[in-house]
């Protein structure tokens, strides 16, 4: 059930006179509503269709989910709006936005290791830098850009690797004051297209990626790979020799991402035309070879494409689009937001399919890939897209732990709470976990580890009063011991359950 509040706040907005002039000014007071809903179910961030790609991040300091969703309809004469929800996705509320009215088709946002949030965006042939925290933007203006991808350090330092606009050279940029300056520059290659980059889980080295050399059909050029290595605050140093990692110049290679965690890199791409569209990937144990490549997602009469990949504290994650290729609109069954992740272990088995979306995306030409966002301080990771309900087409949440099933068991009603013990217990990697609500409350269950860290969210919602049974699977958790704790009103338990792998 969705449930909307009035909330009344102050958006600071950012106007862009020109590509030079920039104006903080405030807005007005005015009434907003964010929605509630249950766990399990999709959350809306936004009613209307953005015109870009959205992305995420999490504040580790404070838990607070940062969304920015390029759209024109959310609030007029804006061009790109920030949410914010301080409930792990459960609530948002718009906190700032860009004005004025304009197409902004890319969007990537970061948190540096001192726990500053960025949202990077390109407006017509520039990028802007905007710390939303403190609300510091800058005008990156060295060059014109064609395409870019960004990441920040632990020592806080913004790196922008970028191809520029009428070339085909590729360069990287370097700032420590939040893009003020960006004073140290390196040349990447004379001959290459849409750099993407991604900053190791555990560590100050990228991994970098692009086309090159360009060929006619950009998407046919072969996909080359190297290491970065932050070498002092601000500056970054090759680490290790160039490849030429996908080498086939026959298919067409639409896009392409690494995820670089625990010495391992894992590089995706979509192959294939409409009708035989497959997701692949090929792992790197270092990043000085890699090794054969394997499909991800690559089912029949499916295109699988449109997706964005994360390391978690196990290994690797992945969320993409799933498109049956279905005559008339898109329905749950045909058209479905697909996660699946791989452990270190093994890290080219992916597993734990799980169908995130209840309301179906769809392809546009405005190119909003599904982002994720990865929950600092637990297992867990937030999924956004833009679905379909009925003929409108919306941006959703919803987060892996929340896909979990909730089943009543009778119609009678208990006369007390109580939480019982799961079963199977030792369980691998699936157990039940049975408990009892004599009224109507609100019910909060919770995995921890041994150390009190939060490990997954079960239940988070008001319940009716009755018996029921949760399906928990623990696939994405190391063996170990951990304890799960249920409230609601004044009861509260908790039990010990041991993972076996």
């Amino acid at each position: 059930m969705k449930q909307a509040f009035l909330l009344l706040f102050l958006i600071f907005s950012i106007t862009l006179q020109s590509l030079g002039q920039l104006k903080v000014e405030a807005i007005p007071p005015g009434t907003y509503e964010p929605f509630i809903t249950d766990w399990a179910n999709d959350v809306i961030i936004s009613n209307t269709e953005p015109f870009g790609k959205i992305s995420g991040v999490q504040k580790s300091s404070n838990g607070t989910i940062y969304v920015a969703i390029p759209d024109t309809n959310i609030i007029a004469g804006r061009c790109l709006v920030i949410y914010s929800s301080t409930t792990q996705g459960n609530t948002w509320t718009p906190i700032l936005n860009v004005t004025p009215a304009a197409i902004i088709p890319k969007t990537k946002m970061v948190r540096s290791g001192l726990d500053s949030i960025y949202c990077l965006f390109q407006f017509g042939s520039s990028i802007y830098c905007w710390n939303v925290i403190n609300n510091n933007f800058n005008q990156f203006s060295t060059i014109a850009v064609r395409d870019f991808d960004a990441a920040a350090s632990s020592t806080g330092a913004v790196y922008i690797f970028c191809d520029q606009l009428n070339n085909n050279d590729i360069r990287r940029y370097g700032t420590i004051n939040g893009g003020i300056t960006w004073p140290v520059t390196g040349y990447i290659d004379a001959n290459g297209a849409n750099p993407r980059i991604y900053m190791s889980g555990n560590g100050d080295t990228l991994t970098l990626n692009y086309y090159g050399p360009v060929l006619a059909d950009t998407a046919k050029s072969v996909i080359r790979a190297v290491r970065y290595r932050e070498s002092t605050p601000g500056t970054m140093a090759v680490a290790g020799s160039f490849l030429n990692v996908v080498t086939n110049t026959s298919v067409s290679k639409t896009e392409f991402q690494s995820v670089f965690y625990g010495g391992t890199i894992w590089l995706f791409w979509a192959e294939g035309l409409t009708g035989s569209i497959d997701i692949k990937c090929m792992v790197s144990l270092g990043g000085t070879s890699y090794g054969s490549e394997f499909l991800v997602a690559g089912n029949t009469n499916v295109d699988e494409y449109w997706f964005e990949a994360k390391h978690y504290v196990s290994g690797c994650e992945i969320a993409y689009y799933s498109d049956s290729l279905q005559t008339g609109a898109p329905s749950n069954g045909t058209d479905k937001i697909i996660y699946k992740f791989a452990n270190l272990t093994t890290p080219g088995t992916f597993t734990g399919t799980t169908q995130i979306s209840e309301h179906p995306p769809g392809w546009s030409a405005r190119g909003y890939i599904p982002a994720m966002v990865e929950l600092y301080n637990t297992t867990d990771v937030g999924v956004i897209w833009v679905g379909l309900d009925g003929a409108n087409k919306r941006v959703y949440w919803d987060r892996y732990s929340a896909v979990v099933g909730i089943n009543p068991k009778t119609q009678s009603t208990p006369l007390i709470y109580t939480l019982g013990q799961n079963y199977p217990n030792p369980f691998n990697p699936s157990t039940k976990i049975d408990f009892t609500l004599p009224k109507d409350d609100f019910v909060s269950i919770k995995v921890f580890d041994v150390l009190g860290k939060e490990a997954a969210v079960l239940i988070s919602k008001d319940m009716k009063k009755g018996s029921y049974e949760i399906d928990f699977n623990a696939s994405r958790l190391s063996s170990g011991i951990y304890f799960y704790k249920m409230t609601a009103g004044d009861f509260s338990d908790v039990k010990k359950m041991i993972l076996v792998k």
